[in-house]
């Protein structure tokens, strides 16, 4: 016979009887139920009443708790909002993905036609705004997300902190970090303090704050840190839901201090490649020692744009990098490259596959110097090449009539161009 108890969840005050169910089972006798009146050693039931005081006491400790995480959430929004703006966009083309160039009234896509191209990156529809930005000099600097300015609109506005809505002049936008910077005409105006990198840790609360629906309170989603370092180093990822209300705004810590800038970002090239990523608990927010490398150039007046390499590689070997096409002209062969040759190294990183290749180059702005280490048939070379901008690029050589590797007549390549 095996007898198994029970405890009835119900103490009875004034007394020492407490229920239990005892259950029997016994050949094809499944169970048999009956309540008793047992009479509980004191121990016992001072432990039993413990317990539901423990548990009375760690419900008044969560509620205390989320009292005041709410308080300091609050607290550390209130710190934020004066160096927060709204910025409104109107006008502009909405561009078009995949469209040749050369023949503008052409509507199907033609992926081919156009090899080397500055896309958006994402069918994302552009909307005129609004977004958020934040306050990076008292005298009218603002950095934002480059999101709202793709489709170069004809007016921007800013709605200050104060309320006041003011013109903006759209200094210069980074078109591979996702930001850009404005400036507006005013002076005195609240510049938020930003958390060095150093003292961002793994796990912590990160909020994102976002002005984009129009309400002069920001809205706010709350998550952690998540990774550091990503992004070849220029970002920390957070669960905290983004999207575009929160691009150009601030990931902050509970001090009130922003962690990084909110932007798309993803590793293939286009100014809108990650935004399909928004509200998916994966977002990406530009650290401030690299916003800060950032700003100082875009103050200049100049546009950063993604640097290319001109040519095209060999999709049928998973396992290296090899060169298929080159375009005439570009770095590539104005460095000496050769059609065979196979890249083993990008500004020291070692390239042993093309996922290696891709994260290398994808922050890669033009104008930037890269030393390349390739190696052509025994022997291995080094090459300086300077990245260029797109238009800068010439054609592609039409395909070899004769696969490139005759080893492998089953390869059906699908090439990419870095």
């Amino acid at each position: 016979m095996n007898i198994r108890c029970q405890p009835v969840a119900a103490f009875r005050q004034g007394g020492s009887a407490v229920g239990f169910i005892l259950l029997r089972r016994s050949g094809n006798l499944k169970a048999l139920a009956l309540g008793l009146g047992v009479i509980v050693a004191a121990p016992a039931f001072s432990a039993a009443t413990a317990w539901a005081e423990d548990a009375t006491k760690t419900s008044a400790s969560t509620e205390d708790i989320n009292k005041a995480s709410g308080v300091v959430i609050q607290a550390a929004v209130q710190a934020l909002a004066p160096g927060l703006v709204r910025i409104e966009t109107v006008g502009g083309a909405q561009p078009r993905e995949g469209v040749d160039e050369q023949d503008p009234e052409t509507e199907a896509p033609r992926p081919r036609a156009v090899p080397f191209r500055d896309t958006p990156g994402s069918s994302f529809r552009l909307a005129d705004g609004p977004t958020t930005g934040v306050i990076w000099s008292a005298d009218g600097l603002i950095v934002t997300s480059s999101f709202n300015f793709v489709r170069d609109p004809l007016v921007i506005s800013v709605v200050l902190p104060d309320g006041r809505r003011v013109a903006a002049d759209l200094v210069a936008r980074d078109q591979v970090h996702k930001v850009a910077l404005l400036k507006v005409d005013a002076s005195g105006l609240h510049v938020p303090r930003w958390a060095p990198t150093a003292e961002v840790r793994v796990g912590q609360t990160a909020l994102a704050l976002g002005l984009g629906f129009g309400s002069r309170d920001p809205a706010v989603s709350a998550g952690v840190v998540s990774a550091l370092g990503r992004m070849s180093g220029t970002c920390v990822q957070t669960d905290a839901l983004l999207s575009p209300v929160n691009y150009g705004g601030p990931l902050a810590d509970l001090q009130g201090r922003i962690i990084g800038l909110c932007v798309p970002m993803a590793q293939r090239p286009g100014e809108l490649a990650g935004i399909e990523m928004y509200d998916s608990g994966v977002g990406f927010a530009l650290t401030a020692e690299r916003v800060r490398a950032i700003v100082a150039g875009l103050e200049t007046g100049r546009n950063v744009y993604r640097g290319w390499l001109g040519i095209q590689v060999d999709a049928r070997r998973p396992d290296a990098v090899i060169l298929d096409r080159i375009a005439d002209p570009s770095p590539m062969r104005d460095a000496g490259a050769q059609r065979g040759d196979r890249i083993i190294e990008v500004g020291g990183r070692k390239i042993r596959h093309y996922g290696h290749f891709v994260q290398a180059l994808a922050l890669a702005p033009a104008g930037m110097s890269v030393p390349l280490r390739i190696v052509r048939g025994e022997e291995t070379l080094e090459l300086t090449v300077t990245l260029v901008r797109a238009e800068e690029l010439g054609p592609l050589p039409e395909d070899p009539q004769e696969p490139f590797d005759p080893a492998d007549p089953h390869g059906q390549p699908s090439p990419e161009q870095p």
